[in-house]
This record gives C-alpha cells, sequence and structure tokens, in this order.
C-alpha cells in the first residue's frame, strides 16, 4: 500500500486520573489519557483551546524492557536521521530509539520524554492486544511545536499544504508528521497506523481507519497493559444518522473495500464504534488476529465476523449494535463533566 492516513479534525485534550509530564512547551501523557477531537463536520475541523483537567496522583506504568537494536535497522535510523536533516528547513533535534526516528524542533530531552512517556507505552498495549510483528524498518516520528512548523515541514518533506490536518502518516515511508501545540492525540491514531503497515499491510481500510480512531480516546487499563476506548464525539454522528434514519447496516461498513471520501466522517465514527462494541464484548483483538490469517480468503473480515459472532448474516446483529449504541445518548466526554 502506498497512501496516506490523516487524522482529519482539531482537538481539546482531557488527561484523566493520571498525573502530567510537562516536557519542554507541550504536555505528555504519563498513564490515561482521553483524546477529544472536535468539529463534527465532514471535512472541516473547528478549533478549540486545550483544557486539561486536574491531575490525579500517577500511577507507575509498566516496565517495559529495551529492546537489543539490530544493526541493519539501526544503521537505517541512522541513514534516515541524517536524510531527514537535509530535508527539514527548519532547525530540529533528532532522536534515535530504534526503529523510532523522532525529529522534533524540541530539546533532545523533550524527545527523550515523548518516547518514554507516549510512544513507548502505547507501542506496548498495542503489541499485547494486536501487533505480532516487530518493525523492520525506522519509522519516523516529526513532532513539531506550531502550526507552522507543521505545515512548513510537511511541504519540506512530502509537498503537503496541510490545511486543517494535524497529523498524518505517510505509509511509503513509514512517517508520522504531528502538530504537538494542540496535544498529542493525533499520536495514538497514527501509530496504531504504522504498527498495523508493518503487521497486516492489508487490513481492510474500514478496519484499519477503526482501530486508530479507537485510540482517539481512550484510557489504559488497570494493569496498564491495554488501552480501552471510551465514548467521544464521533458517536453523537451516528446518533444523528440513527434518529434520522440514515446509519447503514453495518454488512455496508464491513464489505465496503474503500471508503467513500463523501461518507468520509459518518464512516470513521461508524468504524469506531463497531471496534468499541466488540472490545467491550472481549472479541476486538480475537477479530484481529484471526483476521489476520484469514486475509486471503477475507478481504473485508465479514466472514470472520460471522464465524467470531456465531452469526448467519451481519443483519443478525444490526439491531444489538443500535440499542447498544443508543447507551451513548447521555454519556458525557471527560470534557463536558469539566465544564
Amino acid at each position: 500500500m502506498d497512501f496516506t492516513r490523516s487524522a482529519e479534525c482539531e482537538y481539546r485534550l482531557s488527561v484523566h486520573r493520571n498525573a502530567l509530564l510537562i516536557a519542554g512547551p507541550f504536555v505528555l501523557m504519563t498513564g490515561f489519557y482521553f483524546l477529544i477531537f472536535s468539529g463534527a463536520q465532514e471535512g472541516r475541523a473547528s478549533a478549540n483551546a486545550v483544557r486539561l483537567s486536574p491531575p490525579e496522583p500517577f500511577k507507575a506504568p509498566p516496565e517495559i524492557k529495551s529492546r537489543a537494536p539490530k544493526p541493519r535497522l539501526q544503521t537505517a535510523c541512522e541513514t534516515k536521521a541524517a536524510w531527514l536533516r537535509t530535508r527539514i528547513s527548519i532547525p530540529v533535534n533528532v532522536l534515535i530509539q530504534t526503529p523510532y526516528v523522532i525529529v522534533g524542533d524540541y530539546e533532545v530531552s523533550t524527545l527523550e520524554a515523548l518516547y518514554q512517556k507516549a510512544i513507548s507505552p502505547t507501542e506496548y498495549a498495542l503489541n499485547v492486544s494486536y501487533f505480532d510483528t516487530p518493525p523492520d524498518r525506522p519509522i519516523t516520528i516529526v513532532a513539531l511545536s506550531s502550526q507552522e512548523h507543521y505545515q512548513q515541514v510537511a511541504m519540506d518533506l512530502d509537498q503537503r499544504k496541510t490545511g486543517s490536518y494535524y497529523g498524518y502518516f505517510q505509509s511509503n515511508d513509514m512517517r508520522i508528521v504531528l502538530n504537538l501545540s494542540t496535544g498529542g492525540g493525533t499520536l495514538g491514531h497514527e501509530l496504531t497506523h504504522a504498527l498495523a503497515e508493518i503487521d497486516y499491510p492489508a487490513m481492510p481500510e474500514w478496519f484499519d481507519e477503526g482501530l486508530a480512531s479507537l485510540h482517539e480516546q481512550c484510557e489504559f487499563s488497570d494493569e496498564q497493559t491495554q488501552l480501552i476506548g471510551i465514548s467521544n464525539w464521533r458517536g453523537q454522528l451516528l446518533l444523528s444518522a440513527l434518529d434520522r434514519n440514515q446509519l447503514p447496516p453495518l454488512s455496508t461498513l464491513v464489505e465496503q473495500v474503500r471508503i467513500d471520501t463523501r461518507r468520509e466522517a459518518l464512516t470513521y465514527a461508524y468504524a469506531r464504534y463497531f471496534c468499541l462494541y466488540l472490545q467491550q464484548k472481549r472479541l476486538l483483538s480475537p477479530f484481529y488476529r484471526k483476521l489476520r490469517t484469514s486475509q486471503e480468503y477475507d478481504g473485508t473480515g465479514g466472514q470472520t465476523l460471522k464465524q467470531l459472532l456465531n452469526i448467519n448474516d451481519l443483519s443478525d446483529i444490526d439491531e444489538d449494535f443500535r440499542l447498544w449504541l443508543t447507551g451513548f445518548r447521555q454519556v458525557k466526554t471527560p470534557a463536558d463533566a469539566s465544564r
């Protein structure tokens, strides 16, 4: 695959239950995090200030053992770092934590904090639930401190006019570019894409986007070894479509080969909440692993879902999913609760 993925809206960041690490000019999450995107219109984004809820005592993350870098991968990371320095037109620092090449207009200590407190714990949790294939090539994460620098670097590296996007994943070069001045929300979304590209490059697009979108707003499990999705603004898109009798059957979501860009926001919401539905039934991780092994004969995931749910047709669970979805009508996001 050779395509670009983008987080399509600006967002507010609210942190629940764990303390914050103030590292340079931005805030990193040390444990639980909520990533709340705002701007529910397709193709548009509305700006919001970053708002932080009061931190509570920090619960230590799991100890993550360092990997011994493979010499070839280490060399590839060093080569990638040198190449990036020649392409980026603003002053940046580079930190190599194989397989990651972390670049940004921050101090090296801040890039180190980004790795230790956000990238590494998120990767660890994703690997527990989904990914088994270790990266065999560098993954670049470019973290910028302002919209101006973000737009400049996106143009330097990808000749990309970013518009209202606040982060994207360039799959052909395994590169994530982020504007961290608005918070760290896009990191979980795009890191999911990057690790999935290595572990399951043929993943159906609806599931790839649903799984990544699940991590826009989530929390670590009590053991801090898994990421648990919770409700976010996308649910209101689904409820609105449901109320207008415009929510398609699940088969329409699952059996599509490519996401229709004309209904992208609704499809992302549908995919995210269906992933959350499966996760709450403790079926999301089994679905991912079973579908990965069945990819040769089940390109969209429909057959695997029917086997896993023990149903003859996806319409058999439409009613149950819609009833489950209505339970989110009165659910408040952490940002709502803090107002």
